[in-house]
């Protein structure tokens, strides 16, 4: 009897990250089994993030103007991520849009598409602020739309989807878009369903990611007579112990799904926009790692670099993705690509 024969060996999906951060992307990919092959950031301690993580990938930490698929060797990959930078578009921001030269680094992911001429990603998996889609009354869109068809990829309104953190067993209202696009070279149309969310999943509760048995560190604490400590004692004491709290402006907002509100990059810097809460030792922001919890990393996904100051810390923890929408959406294309492959379930 003949020996079976083994299948022909396949290798991983291949992934690059531009705009890669502290690594979101990189890290929701690695865990459904793909390679990832390189990521491109030119911040600097965001850099040193990724790279204390994420040891054994080809970082190239530039501007991603500088950064070219001949010049740095770029090996071609099945699929291309890049949360290009949001500021230009978001409510929060002038919204300035591609008058914004930071709006103008999604033509930088264009060309880099084009210099892979025949080896192009199979998929591109772009992220941005829930608001591109309505930003200048919806031509923000259409461009982005109509230069990625231009690239040679099936990219239609039904490409693109505002996801919530939330629906993924993250307790955090995080409201982003994400757009998926294939190529034109290798399927007639494209493939990619978003997955369905399901009405009655219930996640984590915000306090189960919190470390409410030890005291943090006294920086994290509002003291008593300090400037913020009165507004948000007053709203606890009205609105009770066990939600999250918010800065605004000159007032305090109270969560009311028990839930955290969406993680800012801007949370380091002063009092405002920072999560609070209530324990046993006082009132006090969400330190770093419990901020990180939120967006889905385990503790054993993210070091913080020795030395790294808290404010860039949480910038760089509100600038990241959530690492369980990119492993859904990841499984996802996974699926199409190598459906063999996949680490976790659809």
């Amino acid at each position: 009897m003949p020996a079976p024969t083994k299948p022909p060996y396949r290798p991983p999906v291949t992934v690059g990250c531009l705009f890669a951060a502290i690594g979101g992307f990189a890290r929701g990919f690695v865990e459904c089994g793909a390679a990832v092959l390189w990521a491109n950031e030119k911040d600097n301690f965001a850099s040193a993030t990724f790279k204390e993580n994420l040891k054994d990938m080809s970082h190239f930490h530039k501007p991603v103007e500088k950064l070219s698929v001949a010049g740095d060797q770029l090996e071609p990959v099945d699929v291309l991520t890049a949360g290009f930078p949001c500021q230009p578009f978001s409510i929060a921001g002038e919204k300035r849009g591609f008058k914004d030269e930071r709006g103008l680094l999604f033509m930088e992911i264009i060309r880099i598409i084009k210099e892979f001429g025949k080896d192009k990603p199979k998929f591109l998996l772009l992220e941005n602020v829930k608001n591109l889609r309505s930003h200048d009354g919806g031509r923000t869109f259409k461009k982005i739309q109509c230069e990625i068809q231009r690239a040679g990829y099936w990219f239609s309104d039904a490409d693109a989807k505002v996801l919530n953190s939330s629906d993924f067993g993250i307790p955090q209202n995080r409201e982003r878009i994400f757009m998926v696009a294939a190529s034109q070279l290798h399927f007639s149309n494209n493939p990619f369903v978003f997955p369905e969310i399901d009405a009655s999943f219930e996640g984590l509760k915000v306090r189960k990611l919190l470390n409410l048995g030890h005291k943090p560190d006294d920086c994290f604490y509002f003291k008593p007579g300090s400037r913020y400590y009165g507004l948000f004692k007053e709203a606890i004491e009205s609105g009770g112990n066990a939600e999250v709290y918010q800065l605004r402006r000159n007032y305090v907002r109270k969560n009311m799904s028990s839930m955290c509100f969406t993680l800012m990059a801007n949370m380091g810097e002063g009092g405002h926009n920072t999560p609070v809460i209530k324990d046993r030792w006082g009132i006090r922001k969400l330190t770093p790692r419990e901020c990180a919890r939120l967006q889905g990393y385990q503790d054993d996904w993210l070091k913080f670099p020795l030395g790294m100051s808290n404010s860039q810390l949480y910038k760089q923890i509100g600038n990241s993705v959530t690492v369980p929408v990119i492993m859904k959406l990841a499984t996802g294309i996974i699926a199409i690509l190598r459906p063999s492959q996949l680490k976790v379930a659809a």
